[in-house]
């Protein structure tokens, strides 16, 4: 009997236990375009925070983007809906479908304060503790 232990290990050593290589030995990478974009503005501090159901936000993001300009005339701006995860995809679906309205009138806000369409970019995320809407710049 007591053998038998002394030789349980011996029989493990031959074990191998299973990695990313077991299953995908040779994974299909992002593409370098898909990876720019999604690292275009990480890391990045919000030029402008505006909360959900806040009306009055043209002039304070006018503002912004004209000092925003003065700096870097050819500058993007992203404005991103954020909303903590719900419990559920639908519910954090939910959320960030709330916030669409008021995120699509911010980048409006935007390209009518003089930035060329193509220079706005509206996204959505599940991010945060609080659901705001964020003005990127880069």
């Amino acid at each position: 009997m007591r053998w038998m232990f002394l030789l349980f290990p011996l029989g493990l050593a031959g074990c191998v236990l299973p990695g990313r290589e077991s299953f995908a030995p040779n994974p299909a990478g992002a593409d370098t375009a898909s990876i720019d974009a999604t690292q275009a503005f990480a890391e990045r501090i919000a030029l402008v925070t505006i909360l959900p159901g806040t009306q009055d936000f043209a002039g304070p993001v006018a503002n912004a983007v004209h000092q925003a300009l003065a700096i870097k005339p050819e500058a993007v701006f992203d404005v991103e809906a954020q909303a903590p995860a719900g419990a559920t995809p639908d519910e954090s679906a939910a959320a960030l479908k709330a916030l669409a309205p008021t995120a699509g009138a911010v980048a409006q806000s935007i390209v009518a304060d003089g930035v060329a369409a193509e220079h706005v970019s509206l996204t959505a995320k599940t991010a945060g503790l609080e659901p705001d809407i964020l003005i990127y710049v880069k």
